[in-house]
């Protein structure tokens, strides 16, 4: 079961009022650090792009619409029959094509026109395409909890496990395992920002590390995430597990259980599937 891969590129001068908007909804977009999400932005696509798209499955195209519908128009997108470029152009068609030719694959890919309206020198977005930035915005997230709720192989529904461990090296090192085991995989590095991820990517699981801003932060984000009705099951991880099987009731504080770190990655798996009925 293989994990879906969004890529979302964004192109346009943000020097140049809502030329900008491409880049300015990919910055946005980056801010919510979704999971499976690569989110990208430059000045315009370039040769270089199509690598990027040989690593997606899907891809979302975001540019400045200098006219037709508000606040945006969305229509699928499929590689050019031929590839053109110049050194100021190469269109998304073309950068599709490239990466079918080279790569024997293209994405299925999906273009966004935003609608702008003030094209001279500077750097703020007009009013109207502000509003049609969020917009843009909201349609592109709905479609990747779209996207990420199937897999793209098998149809099955893909499970997503929410890190939040405040060692950046534990968040690694259990993200590539569970990727590689066909998980989706957010992180947080806090149990403030635990919780707001959480709310935003809905996680089928949660690995919670018992120790973080204080010694006993991951139990109280456990019974805040309870409290706020988070049903999914919450696994709290300690490097002194011994210790806390015998003084922490798990089942009291609602938990699924507890793993001791070093995380063994074969208990974990298993649990995981277990505890979502996966194969």
């Amino acid at each position: 079961m293989s994990v879906p891969r969004v890529l979302v590129l964004g192109w346009g001068n943000p020097g140049r009022q809502d030329d900008g908007l491409g880049p300015a909804i990919v910055e946005e977009l980056q801010k919510l650090r979704l999971p499976g999400v690569r989110a990208e932005a430059d000045y315009q696509l370039s040769i270089e792009n199509a690598a990027d798209l040989a690593e997606a499955d899907r891809v979302v195209f975001v540019d400045a619409a200098v006219e037709g519908p508000e606040p945006f128009l969305a229509q699928s997108l499929a590689p050019s029959e031929t590839i053109s470029f110049s050194s100021h152009a190469f269109g998304p068609g073309s950068v599709l094509a490239l990466c079918e030719q080279t790569y024997g694959r293209a994405p299925e890919a999906l273009l966004l026109g935003v609608r702008g309206y003030s094209f001279g020198l500077g750097e703020a977005l007009s009013e109207k395409a502000l509003m049609n930035a969020g917009a843009a915005l909201e349609f592109i997230t709905a479609k990747i909890r779209e996207w990420r709720g199937k897999n793209m192989a098998t149809g099955e529904r893909t499970k997503t496990i929410l890190i939040i461990d405040d060692d950046p090296d534990i968040r690694a090192a259990t993200r590539i395992v569970l990727e590689s085991a066909g998980f989706v995989v957010g992180e947080a590095s806090t149990g403030a920002e635990g919780l707001k991820v959480a709310q935003r990517i809905k996680p089928d699981a949660i690995l919670l590390d018992l120790m973080m801003e204080t010694v006993d932060a991951g139990s109280k984000v456990s019974t805040q995430l309870k409290e706020a009705g988070f049903s999914a099951p919450i696994f709290l991880l300690s490097s002194v597990g011994d210790a806390v099987r015998y003084n922490i009731d798990a089942s009291q504080l609602g938990l699924a259980g507890i793993f001791q770190k070093p995380i063994d990655h074969r208990v974990l798996l298993t649990t995981l599937k277990a505890e979502l009925h996966m194969k």
